[in-house]
């Protein structure tokens, strides 16, 4: 498995069919908040605030790149974009190709300034909660 050493070294050790994609969905989410940061972990990249809010999900050839939300779950989902793909916690937008991205980026950055709110509301990492519940 490849290691990565930064976020720009993740973009650049993929296909090349993803890495301008990639980069634009970067600078959105850089972007959309002043204290945005973004961090290489579980070998991926993570967008944080407070707690990791995001993070570039599944790239898999036709088929495009998901990013998911750690606090998908809580969501609105109105603009109709986010799917769970079975799982109870994180939700995620898939984006095909730049195309794809250009017609969904306005309600992309909803959905993140939505996600940066519940973000802001929790004092805890959402599995820190999700598993305090189930504990109780």
């Amino acid at each position: 498995m490849k290691k990565y050493s930064s976020p720009e070294d993740f973009i650049e050790k993929q296909e090349e069919q993803f890495k301008d994609l990639l980069y634009q969905i970067r600078k959105v989410l850089l972007e959309a908040h002043p204290k945005m940061q973004e961090k290489i972990s579980f070998n991926t990249v993570f967008f944080k605030v407070k707690f990791d809010i995001c993070y570039f999900g599944i790239m898999k050839k036709n088929k495009g790149i998901e990013i998911s939300f750690l606090r998908g779950y809580q969501l609105s989902n109105e603009q109709g974009l986010l799917d769970s793909k079975g799982r109870t916690i994180i939700s995620g937008i898939t984006f095909i190709d730049n195309s794809d991205f250009k017609q969904k980026e306005k309600k992309f950055k909803e959905i993140i300034q939505e996600a940066l709110i519940l973000d802001e509301m929790h004092n805890k990492h959402v599995f820190t909660e999700v598993l305090k519940k189930k504990a109780k």
